[in-house]
């Protein structure tokens, strides 16, 4: 897929939304729900049986929702104030070395919300073409459920995305009835707190 593919791909797809994925939730909020990665919505896995507990969460949902050796995106990307030059975080980070990266446009973050961010602030994406095995990206869902990375799967196939974070997933699924048919089946993985956040 090319950065022009992915594009015309994400603005007739999502076009209430950039590929920032903590915009996702209030973008499609009737598309949305989360899942909390540990019981009593715990947010961090301190010990290898709680770590089982998180990796087998994430792999039964995400498994389910996509299927099994499917063709996803893997999406990430890092914020930039005023360094142009620095290394990309893809290229740093070891998790991300087993994916061969495109990158996309920089996002002007001054012009989508000048109130927040001065001239010259930019978001920096990236995406690359992967498949969903289970168990085969736990390297990455670690590092993404210790707050070490950011970066989301999206799957044009089935119109989804799934966007692990330090406490659970966010997922935006293709339509409303699919997000409660799925919230439903894993009522006992949500949220308690109001909103379901």
């Amino acid at each position: 897929m090319t950065k022009e593919e992915f594009n015309q791909f994400w603005t007739s797809t999502y076009p209430n939304t950039i590929p920032i994925q903590h915009y996702f939730k209030h973008q499609y909020a009737d598309r949305w729900f989360r899942i909390h990665s540990l019981p009593e919505s715990k947010r961090y896995a301190n010990t290898p049986e709680e770590w089982d507990i998180l990796l087998s969460r994430h792999n039964q949902i995400i498994t389910d929702l996509l299927g099994n050796h499917s063709k996803v995106l893997l999406v990430t990307g890092e914020y930039n104030y005023n360094s142009p030059g620095d290394k990309h975080i893809i290229e740093e980070e070891a998790a991300f070395q087993a994916y061969t990266f495109t990158l996309l446009d920089n996002i002007d973050l001054n012009s989508l919300s000048p109130d927040e961010h001065e001239p010259g602030e930019v978001y920096r994406p990236a995406f690359a073409e992967t498949v969903w095995s289970i168990n085969q990206h736990d390297a990455l869902l670690k590092e993404l459920a210790d707050d070490q990375l950011r970066a989301f799967f999206v799957s044009i196939e089935h119109q989804l995305i799934v966007a692990p974070y330090d406490g659970g997933i966010d997922f935006i699924l293709k339509d409303s009835q699919m997000r409660d048919t799925h919230k439903a089946k894993y009522q006992d993985w949500l949220s308690k707190f109001p909103g379901g956040f």
